[in-house]
């Protein structure tokens, strides 16, 4: 998630798409000029998994430029978002701060907290840049608090992100140290990379899906869940295009590796990582990131590179809020005026033991008409709560409707009138499960993970998984790890309470909010 810094004299073409600069971009300031400064790099890609990567033995991959900073610098193997949807996490990898403590708790919320990484470094003299390929992670959300610059290219692919980023560090004041954020947003679904990049399959069927979801003729929540096998059909053939995305964005970071090393910065401080992975049919989720919480959408890559870090593996649970209080401490720029969720990592590499488990959550299940969750929909839209056979959906001020999932899936059919016994069990069920806040929670330690996932009794089932021997999470070995569970049992209640204590009110979107959330396949 992690930028790099440039001193390029790159001349940008942005003529494909327009930067959207921020509201709060300034004139240029003054600046320290301090040569002990490093240059800092946050550097993210979107959407990305931790096991589709050459370091991590994925045998497709073609991520060389990734490969490379993973070998010089410090790989946590271990590593997940705190919630698998871009604007929580990202906020909780500028701030330090778990979402419930930031305020951006789904896809499109507002980042409440004032201090970032950026204003810190920008407080000690450091020129900050960022930039983002994606509409919902910049600032509309407050992510660009503390940024000189700011532009948001939505939908523009690697290489032309890169150009630009290069040509914003070539017009930094002179000799100031840059932080320099770059969001990239390529492997995001539909994966339909550019013709330009030659390296990918040809995946016919996979990529006329694609196209049909960018024009808005399929509705995505369908091939999100396999409706009638459409997506387990071509799950090879886009799997090998979500490959080809992250080669070619591989490629776009190795030009900007090269635009910086041109220019005389080699070394600058750098953090890599996502803002969460993509489930290709674990769980039975396909080309989508959010409604649960698998491994396949909860970790992430997570690279550490620069001066002062040695190169090395560490297997030790770590989360993206670990990301800003390491940088600061590695920067001797620690502020403990700001409470932080995440840890310095430092002492890791140092040989110190970590925490023993680290706790995250899914994010909601945002399309009412996907099915296979306990409570699906946008509290200010369509929302349902799910039983053995119906759901019970509302929208605004509209009387509540009855449905049967499995015969009536696009919910077309009010059945209330013939079974108000089951409404009025549904509704009374739903007074435990908020819209929106309704999810999976996970403790995640090294070996074990515990998911809760809600019921309609109003409690949690509880399943734990070794997700070193299973990692497709299939089989609950809570019965052959008696002492291990009851430890992470009184973690998860405490994860309860945490979250229950903290359950801040949905926030409602404005039209344009709206609109990059339908573009991004979000809500229909």
């Amino acid at each position: 998630m992690m930028g790099l810094l440039f001193m390029g004299l790159f001349a940008c073409s942005t003529a494909e798409i327009e930067p959207a600069t921020s509201p709060r971009a300034q004139p240029e300031p003054s600046c320290a000029v301090d040569s002990d400064k490093p240059d800092v790099l946050l550097l993210t890609i979107d959407t990305l998994r931790a096991d589709r990567l050459g370091f991590a033995g994925h045998a497709a991959a073609q991520t060389p430029n990734l490969d490379a900073l993973a070998a010089r610098g410090h790989t946590f193997t271990q590593a997940i978002t705190p919630v698998p949807r871009t604007t929580p996490a990202l906020s909780s990898m500028l701030t330090g701060q778990s979402p419930h403590h930031h305020g951006a708790r789904e896809v499109g919320d507002l980042m409440l907290s004032d201090v970032t990484i950026a204003t810190q470094l920008k407080a000690q003299g450091w020129h900050t840049i960022g930039v983002s390929a994606i509409r919902v992670a910049g600032p509309d959300q407050n992510l660009d608090r503390g940024f000189d610059r700011f532009d948001v290219m939505h939908d523009a692919h690697a290489d032309k992100l890169t150009e630009f980023a290069l040509s914003q560090v070539s017009a930094a004041p002179s000799g100031c140290p840059v932080l320099l954020w770059i969001h990239y947003a390529d492997p995001h679904f539909p994966y339909l990379p550019p013709a330009r990049w030659t390296a990918q399959p040809e995946a016919k069927k996979c990529r006329a899906l694609g196209t049909k979801a960018s024009k808005g003729k399929l509705a995505r929540y369908r091939l999100f869940a396999n409706r009638k096998g459409m997506a387990s059909a071509v799950l090879d053939e886009c799997q090998s295009l979500y490959d080809a995305e992250i080669a070619f964005t591989d490629s776009a970071i190795g030009e900007l590796f090269s635009g910086l090393a041109s220019r005389g910065i080699t070394d600058p401080l750098i953090a890599f990582t996502s803002d969460h992975g993509e489930n290709l049919g674990e769980w039975n989720l396909f080309f989508e990131h959010g409604p649960n919480a698998h491994d396949a959408s909860l970790k992430v890559p997570l690279v550490l590179a620069g001066p002062g870090i040695p190169a090395g593996e560490s297997q030790s649970v770590a989360r993206v809020e670990d990301v800003t209080p390491t940088l600061l401490a590695l920067l001797k720029l620690s502020d403990k005026s700001e409470p932080v969720d995440g840890i310095d990592l430092a002492p890791l590499w140092q040989g110190e033991s970590g925490r023993p488990w680290v706790a995250a959550e899914s994010g909601s299940a945002l399309h009412a008409r996907m099915g296979g969750y306990l409570v699906s929909g946008r509290k200010h839209r369509l929302h349902c709560i799910d039983g053995p056979k119906f759901a019970l959906c509302k929208q605004g001020d509209k009387a509540p409707k009855l449905f049967d999932r499995a015969l009536d899936p696009e919910l077309r059919r009010d059945l209330i009138a013939d079974h108000p016994d089951e409404a009025a069990e549904l509704s009374e069920a739903w007074k435990a499960w908020p819209v929106e806040r309704t999810r999976q929670r996970v403790i995640r330690g090294p070996r074990f993970s515990l998911v809760a996932t809600p019921q309609l009794t109003g409690h949690y089932s509880l399943a734990m998984y070794d997700h070193t021997a299973d990692p497709t999470l299939s089989t609950d070995v809570q019965s052959k790890h008696p002492e291990q569970l009851q430890k992470m049992t009184a973690a998860m209640q405490a994860w309860h309470d945490e979250l229950d204590g903290k359950n801040s009110p949905v926030m409602e979107r404005t039209k344009e909010q709206e609109e990059a959330l339908r573009s991004l396949g979000y809500i229909e």
